[in-house]
């Protein structure tokens, strides 16, 4: 099913057909969950980051409830992908029997890699990181800030994954991916465990209380959604909550596969102003996920992104102030604007009984001004 709503926002919806909401579908990571969620809650400076409630942006949208996981302060790295990269890291590093020097190597479109250069400078070895040509300085600069060396492709974001893919294998380097195009990687697998994490300590703040009936979350490769899921299924199976996974118009490769039924990457020059979205083909761990658990697929145009953002962080819709950024608000973004129009709404079976979680996967770096943003 396609749908266009552009006076809200929405470039493009897709209902999955294949969602199935049912246990014949097993718990997807369940044989990691534990073990990973042990070892990240181990870290001397782990802490739970907040479920917040959005009352006003509910009552705004015609929903029952409205919930944020706020991840802008994970770790102290700024983002979700804390709990991605460093466990993925951990993880190689326990495969290879411990110390010593290390190179580890990954692409990004920012978030990642600033997490992987994180991680790797609390353990002694070098980041190499690999971006697109399009990723901005400010990305850059922090990721650089970590001690990580960066190396610009002249390329899209798959295009610097393949070259980070070609180096790792050619100089011995750990590649710590969270893009898997063939579907064997074990430390893609891990990272997306660690993903779960959030949706592990949601529950724990009370949506064990009050289950989501749907829940919105923004994609680039898929990672993120994947390891959220896999952990709600995990909880709540055969209850799941509806998920719908957001993305830019000019990058919605999750979208066009949930609507081929296959993994199906788009082209183009992949540009958004959600930065860390700018992908153009799915992971396939991801996609053995979300061809099972998300229930429909919506593409945003740039412009609602900004406008969500902008009234985020003034508090204008009466809840306190968000800190999100580019790539953080796309979650949210998205259920403002499928809220706000009477067909998607239907679509998506939005009304007064909704309780929706979302995920502001980042907030701003120290020294950005979201008001002075251009």
């Amino acid at each position: 099913m396609i749908l266009t709503c552009s006076e809200t926002g929405i470039a493009d919806l897709a209902v999955n057909d294949a969602f199935r909401a049912h246990l014949a579908f097993p718990a997807p990571l369940s044989d990691r969950m534990d073990e990973t969620f042990a070892a990240i809650r181990a870290e001397p400076d782990y802490r739970a980051t907040p479920l917040l409630a959005l009352p006003g942006l509910a009552d705004r949208l015609g929903l029952g409830a409205v919930v944020c996981k706020d991840e802008s302060r994970r770790f102290g790295a700024g983002g979700v992908k804390a709990l991605g990269a460093p466990h993925g890291l951990r993880v190689l590093l326990r495969q290879r029997g411990g110390g010593g020097p290390f190179v580890a190597v990954a692409a990004t479109d920012g978030n990642h890699g600033l997490a992987l250069a994180w991680a790797a400078r609390r353990q002694g070895g070098l980041a190499r990181i690999y971006v697109g040509r399009d990723v901005d300085e400010v990305r850059l600069g922090r990721i650089r800030a970590e001690g990580a060396q960066v190396v610009v492709v002249d390329g899209t974001y798959d295009e610097a994954v393949l070259a980070a893919e070609a180096a790792a294998l050619r100089n011995g380097a750990l590649l710590v991916t969270d893009t898997d195009y063939d579907g064997d990687s074990a430390v893609c697998a891990a990272i997306m465990a660690g993903y779960g994490v959030l949706a592990e300590e949601a529950w724990q703040q009370g949506l064990s209380e009050a289950p989501p009936s749907h829940v919105f979350v923004q994609c680039g490769v898929g990672g993120v959604a994947g390891g959220v899921a896999a952990s709600l299924w995990r909880r709540m199976s055969p209850m799941v909550p509806r998920m719908v996974t957001v993305e830019p118009a000019s990058s919605a490769c999750v979208l066009a596969s949930l609507r081929a039924g296959a993994p199906t990457p788009v082209g183009g020059d992949l540009r958004t102003r959600m930065a860390g979205l700018a992908c153009g083909r799915m992971s396939v761990p991801s996609w053995q996920i979300l061809s099972h658990t998300a229930f429909a697929g919506l593409a945003l145009d740039e412009s609602i992104a900004e406008t969500v953002q902008t009234a985020l962080v003034a508090g204008a819709w009466g809840d306190a102030p968000l800190a999100t950024w580019d790539t953080g608000v796309a979650g949210l973004a998205g259920l403002v604007a499928a809220a706000s129009d009477d067909t998607c709404r239907r679509m998506l079976k939005l009304d007064r009984s909704s309780r929706i979680l979302a995920i502001n996967t980042e907030g701003p770096p120290p020294e950005l001004s979201l008001s002075t943003r251009g």
